[in-house]
């Protein structure tokens, strides 16, 4: 993230079109960092390469990696899973053991021939990794910035025809 980028990430999220609720919660996501806790090391490195793969994004500015890690170490879940499924992370273990060890040292397409076969193998594991990931990617403050997604302005203000702009969607991004 460049300087540009957070001070205009800043900038909006302080502006008036933002409730608090919303201003807290996308600020503790702008440097949210996380040290490894659920996962062993190898396994860590591997679900890293396996999520920067699966969705484009660099680790240094998105911590989605730790997000997961976070998340299962503290045992939180989203209230459902496949009836037939292990617990999320004894999922996402076995999801993790299908790939090989040197998975993050793969080329491009020797990972996307490994991860085809681990979602073949442990499909609801894969699929459940994925939208956690893709879930975490989208409520990133960066990424809507990058995307001049205004969509968390949630202050009442709402007034232009269908199909317009607000000013501050107009002004929102890159």
């Amino acid at each position: 993230m460049t300087s540009a980028e957070r001070a205009a990430i800043l900038a909006a999220l302080n502006g008036p079109h933002v409730s608090a609720p919303t201003r807290e919660a996308l600020l503790a996501r702008l440097d949210a960092r996380y040290e490894r806790r659920y996962f062993t090391e190898a396994d860590f490195r591997v679900l890293r390469a396996a999520a920067v793969r699966l969705v484009p994004h660099d680790p240094d500015e998105l911590d989605l990696t730790g997000l997961v890690d976070d998340r299962l170490h503290a045992g939180r879940t989203d209230g459902w899973r496949y009836a037939a499924a292990p617990p999320d992370g004894e999922a996402y273990r076995a999801l993790l053991a299908s790939l090989p060890a040197d998975f993050a040292a793969l080329d491009d397409c020797a990972q996307d021939d490994a991860l085809r076969a681990a979602q073949g193998a442990h499909p609801h594991a894969f699929e459940d990794l994925l939208a956690e990931l893709t879930e975490g990617f989208m409520a990133h403050p960066l990424t809507a910035y990058r995307f001049g997604y205004a969509g968390f302005m949630d202050v009442p203000g709402w007034q232009v025809a269908p199909d317009a702009f607000e000013e501050r969607e107009v002004t929102y991004g890159p």
